[in-house]
């Protein structure tokens, strides 16, 4: 009898589609409150308003009291209507449903013209272009995969900032893939050192640290607080591609060890106390664990981004919260700052670089380790 029942019941929604056409997306989403439990028991969001736009519609609910954000259901919802989905909790429950999904591919557009400051393009978004400001968010950690964009977003930073600032950014480039990446870049005028493992990042990172005693000896008897408070334009980023290989080895003698906590030391130093003084930190890891993200570095950073992990595990670590372990394709990230979005990274070849960097290329294969004070302006 249930039997004849359930199958009378499906051709009575099937002959309901028939004639009245596919079930709509509001429809979807109210049975799938309905069948996920979201709310208490019969008292489930209600729908208040509806705005539809040329590229998405937002859908509005009001809440039953007391109903706490299921952070599944984002995911759920995609998978039900197929379609992108941005769900937004506050007051009101506004889910935004997009008619077009991200491209799986876009190229960096070397000839737009950006905002000016210290921003970056890192990502398109449903909503248009993520830029990122370095001068309002100094530093940042990346985790992701092999082969998922981690190096590509670290090239397009560079980039970015080479034809945008190319007499006022500073690069210092810790490249533990044994330079395989950022060595070909060295002979950059921007580009003040590369080091290809630890041995040569104990070196960078020491040249580095003397210069932030440097400066803030400086900044205190200028009478200077902030970079940003000042008429400096100089900004150094120090970069780290593969920071697990700064994670000291248990087979290590003690010497090696202390070289490897000197350089993750004078890394979650930057991330601390060098931001006021024009520094930026970017750390890249693969995996990301309490060993390969050290804890200052990370809570230091008030960007971070992932491409895909393998768990979502991996996923709190990097971005303190679920979602990395579900992205598809390559170059699609998220990005977290105070808000979170979902961005498909620019791509950007090795040979599209070297053809727009070429005009500040230098012969000379060896550069000055110190640097001179001339980007220090007098206030007033």
């Amino acid at each position: 009898m249930l039997l004849e029942f359930g199958v009378w019941a499906g051709s009575a929604y099937l002959l309901h589609r028939s004639i009245f056409g596919p079930v709509s997306d509001q429809k979807k989403i109210e049975k799938t409150f309905e069948n996920v439990k979201f709310g208490f028991g019969d008292k489930l969001p209600q729908h208040s308003w509806t705005n539809k736009t040329d590229r998405y519609t937002i859908y509005a609910y009001n809440l039953p009291y007391g109903l706490m954000d299921n952070p599944k259901l984002e995911l759920i919802l995609e998978k039900t209507l197929n379609k992108p989905v941005a769900v937004d909790m506050d007051k009101q429950l506004k889910i935004r449903v997009y008619k077009e999904d991200l491209k799986m591919k876009y190229e960096y557009d070397f000839s737009r013209n950006y905002s000016g400051g210290w921003t970056v393009p890192i990502g398109r978004t449903l909503n248009g272009i993520a830029m990122h400001d370095f001068d309002k968010i100094p530093h940042m950690t990346i985790a992701g995969m092999t082969r998922q964009g981690k190096t590509v977003l670290l090239k397009l930073i560079m980039t970015h900032l080479t034809l945008h600032h190319p007499d006022d950014v500073e690069f210092y480039i810790i490249d533990l893939k044994g330079g395989l990446e950022f060595d070909q870049y060295k002979n950059l005028k921007q580009v003040k050192r590369v080091a290809s493992n630890v041995n040569e990042a104990y070196k960078l990172l020491t040249d580095v640290s003397n210069q932030i005693k440097d400066d803030m000896s400086l900044f205190k008897s200028k009478g200077y607080t902030n970079v940003l408070n000042t008429n400096i334009k100089k900004r150094k980023f120090i970069i780290t591609d593969e920071g697990a290989e700064l994670a000291p080895a248990t087979h290590q003698s003690k010497e090696q060890k202390d070289m490897f906590k000197f350089c993750q030391h004078t890394l979650s130093e930057i991330a601390r106390v060098a931001g006021a003084l024009g520094y930026r930190n970017i750390f890249c890891t693969q995996y990301p664990t309490s060993d390969t993200l050290p804890r200052q570095i990370k809570q230091n950073s008030d960007a971070k981004i992932s491409f895909r992990l393998p768990t979502e595990v991996a996923s709190r670590v990097a971005i303190d919260e679920q979602g990395a372990e579900t992205l598809e394709n390559s170059g699609r990230a998220i990005y977290r700052t105070h808000e979170k979005h979902i961005i498909q990274v620019p791509y950007i070849s090795d040979e599209g670089m070297k053809k727009h960097l070429r005009e500040w290329e230098h012969e000379s294969t060896t550069k000055e380790n110190t640097t001179t004070r001339t980007d220090i302006i007098e206030i007033g």
